[in-house]
């Protein structure tokens, strides 16, 4: 299974087209009133990882240091930038990064989370910021609290949009058949409340391949098509390194860590937590964010999909406008 502009968008497009623990956090409120704002200087640059890899990223915007956690796995920063998130730069000094094998980052040997969670950290040290602010999209939400479990000292806050927390785990397969059966009207699959996890893989495939047949694909992540037909444009228009997406779902068996259940470990996460959910995001689900367990989180639900930094894009720059200021 190959990756395209990102993983969660398989078959919208084709439709369209651990290291040692780190130390107890402050108190959450203590720690993000303390966290400083520094001026970093604006543009593009390469940073070297300390196993030999090249990371791509780019600082642009005023305020408070946030760094994107974009999706994918495998997507890379430049279309969640371009389709309206680089509104954040009037009030965030945004640090818009490719993760290895992903967008201007060229592939890589390891992807393996702790790798890649690594890296985050690697570049938060090269760029000399002690705390900062991650926003992470869609798949992205599983690295970005991977990060603040292993680092919650240099987390001011968390903002998650659109995430999930278990990769197209049995509440993604459940959640998908049913909306399936609904948008088409009839039972397309049927599968029993005590089906085990593989059983519900199998039968969210079957899923998919009849919404694709039917050609609204498109419908798990947006009902606009143009939203699709957007970031295809922006993907598809320069050379991207595909490596990240292509050996998690190529060589599944190698990175079990992506595949787990993630929800249990956001009750130990006392950095402050903004949760940005869709009422129509059938690619993550529009309720899984209720399975977070953040001691410190505030959700804002927004009536839209899966892309919701672009079709609800005032509401949710206001979202984390107003987080944000409510954090200082």
């Amino acid at each position: 299974m190959r990756t395209l502009p990102c993983s969660l968008l398989i078959l919208a497009l084709a439709a369209c087209a651990r290291p040692a623990t780190a130390p107890s956090p402050p108190p959450a409120a203590a720690a993000s009133a303390a966290a400083p704002t520094p001026a970093l200087a604006a543009g593009e640059r390469r940073i070297k990882m300390s196993d030999g890899a090249e990371i791509y990223l780019k600082v642009a915007g005023k305020g408070p240091v946030c760094m994107l956690v974009h999706g994918g796995p495998g997507q890379g920063s430049l279309s969640t930038e371009k389709m309206g998130a680089d509104k954040l730069e009037d009030f965030l000094t945004m640090v818009w990064l490719d993760q290895r094998g992903s967008g201007k980052s060229p592939d890589a040997q390891n992807y393996r989370l702790d790798r890649v969670v690594q890296d985050l950290e690697e570049a938060r040290q090269a760029l000399g910021v002690d705390k900062l602010c991650l926003i992470a999209h869609s798949f992205g939400g599983i690295l970005a609290v991977d990060y603040a479990k292993r680092y919650p000292q240099h987390v001011s806050e968390l903002i998650l949009a659109n995430i999930t927390l278990h990769f197209l785990g049995p509440e993604n397969s459940r959640m998908q058949i049913d909306f399936v059966n609904r948008l088409l009207g009839k039972t397309v699959v049927s599968v029993a409340d005590d089906a085990d996890e593989a059983a519900l893989a199998e039968g969210r495939e079957k899923a998919r391949a009849a919404l694709m047949q039917s050609g609204k694909g498109y419908r798990f992540l947006t009902e606009d098509t143009d939203s699709i037909r957007a970031m295809s444009e922006i993907d598809g228009g320069y050379e991207r390194s595909r490596g990240f997406g292509n050996a998690i779902f190529d060589q599944r068996d190698a990175y079990p860590e992506y595949w787990i259940d993630y929800a249990p470990a956001t009750a130990d996460i006392e950095s402050p937590v903004l949760v940005i959910t869709g009422s129509k995001d059938y690619a993550v689900g529009p309720d899984e964010y209720k399975r977070f367990r953040f001691p410190n989180q505030k959700t804002v639900t927004l009536d839209g999909g899966h892309i919701s930094y672009y079709e609800n894009n005032a509401e949710f720059v206001a979202a984390i406008r107003d987080f944000m200021a409510e954090r200082r």
